[in-house]
């Protein structure tokens, strides 16, 4: 992580931190991608230094020597293919570097760069990916604009990728807050996306996470839609956050779960709880609006 004072245009406001991923792997697996390929050169080589007379010759297993000898460096030509094939797709997904603005995020892929505003952020999507899945540990963050546009994956070898996921909330929530209020001040609904339980636990297995069906929460001054339930605002009684099962679960003034997910499987979650905050406890508002320490 690399930090600046430098000023940006008022668009993006102040650069805060540049992120970039590291070398190392994608350095070890080019390195041992070579050296599967030279060692399949030198068996070759060694097959064409063998006795004149071991080229009748057989194995315990009846295959000739040279057989043997081709096989062995075959085999090790694929490992190579198979290195370098995984070297090109980790280089494609580590080429991307990002920028973080106070007002949104540049994605920068050689010469091109694109900035994705917080305040235009719909969806926020965070997910563990890999041997880390079912820890509950964070691994990935996608974000966009809408469900019309690609979400832009960042992956955990982003060097300082817990820095960069803890700061890209909370700029989130400062920026798209404010917006979310607006809508909800002028009588409109605003709608938040979420993944079911049962399907996040399915993507942590099969993995290709950000291909998922979600579902609707809606919510509005007075009222809060789930999965077209609806109850008024007034009637919500709790918001319960468990630390080990990772759910959020919301109750109505009887007592039953208006919504018990996975916590992260709420797309932009950390807006979706400070949004009830605000509309269950108006003082809380200054509060919630309070920039974020980034220090």
């Amino acid at each position: 992580m690399q930090q600046s004072s430098t000023t940006a245009p008022t668009a993006t406001g102040q650069l805060i931190s540049t992120f970039r991923h590291g070398k190392g792997f994608l350095v070890f697996m080019l390195l041992f991608a070579i050296v599967m390929l030279g060692l399949a050169g030198f068996v070759l080589y060694l097959g064409t230094i063998l006795p004149a007379g071991s080229s009748g010759a057989n194995t315990s297993r009846g295959s000739s020597p040279q057989m043997l000898i081709y096989s062995v460096s075959g085999l090790l030509v694929v490992i190579s293919a198979v290195l370098f094939g995984l070297y090109a797709w980790q280089k494609k997904l580590r080429g991307t570097h990002y920028e973080v603005y106070e007002h949104g995020i540049v994605a920068v892929s050689g010469k091109q760069q694109q900035f994705t505003a917080f305040a235009e952020m719909e969806d926020l999507y965070l997910f563990g990916s890999g041997q880390a899945a079912f820890t509950g540990l964070i691994t990935n963050l996608a974000y966009r604009r809408n469900e019309r546009e690609p979400f832009h994956r960042v992956i955990e070898s982003l060097k300082g990728f817990q820095d960069f996921q803890q700061v890209v909330r909370e700029l989130h929530v400062r920026e798209r807050l404010p917006v979310v209020m607006n809508k909800l001040e002028s009588g409109a609904a605003v709608a938040f996306k979420y993944v079911p339980t049962g399907q996040v636990w399915r993507k942590r297995i099969a993995g290709n996470s950000l291909n998922v069906d979600t579902q609707t929460i809606v919510v509005t001054r007075e009222f809060l839609e789930v999965d077209g339930r609806k109850v008024p605002m007034s009637t919500l009684s709790s918001i319960d956050l468990n630390s080990w099962s990772e759910k959020v679960t919301i109750k109505d003034e009887a007592g039953n779960p208006m919504l018990s997910t996975v916590c992260t499987g709420i797309m932009s979650h950390d807006l979706f709880l400070t949004t009830l905050d605000v509309l269950l406890d108006p003082e809380n508002t200054s509060s919630a609006e309070t920039t974020p320490s980034l220090a």
